[in-house]
This record gives C-alpha cells, structure tokens and sequence, in this order.
C-alpha cells in the first residue's frame, strides 16, 4: 500500500479532474516546488485549509448569534 504524506493510499483515494484559469498550474507548481511538496499535495492542504477556516468562522459567527440572543435575554 502507497501512503503519502497526508497518510491515505494514493493509488485508491478518490480522483477528480480540475480546471485552472490560465497561468494558475504554473503558479501552484512553483509554491509547490517551493515547499518541496507534490502538486497533488498543496492543492490538498489548499483544500483542507480552507475548510478548516470555514468551519472556524461558522463557529465563531453561531458562538456571536449565541452570546447576542443571551445578552438580548438578561
């Protein structure tokens, strides 16, 4: 079994193409090589980055709509 850094099993892990705008796959591969990572492997942590932040920031809007209906309620 293959495991990557990311520790999945490249060769099983789902597959999906992406379409980049003009010139975007020049500017990943650079900030990839940069980094001493795989393409695959930025795009990857690009994605998990920003999910994480998403999911963050709705934390911290519910956690601001909870202490606003408290404070509305005292």
């Amino acid at each position: 079994m293959t495991r990557n850094v990311l520790g999945y099993d490249s060769r099983s892990a789902d597959k999906f193409v992406v379409r980049m705008p003009e010139g975007m796959r020049e500017k990943v591969d650079e900030a990839a090589a940069e980094q001493f990572f795989s393409m695959n492997t930025f795009i990857i942590q690009a994605i998990a980055e920003k999910l994480d932040r998403d999911n963050r920031a709705q934390r911290l809007i519910d956690a601001l709509v909870e202490s606003t209906k408290r404070s509305a309620a005292a």
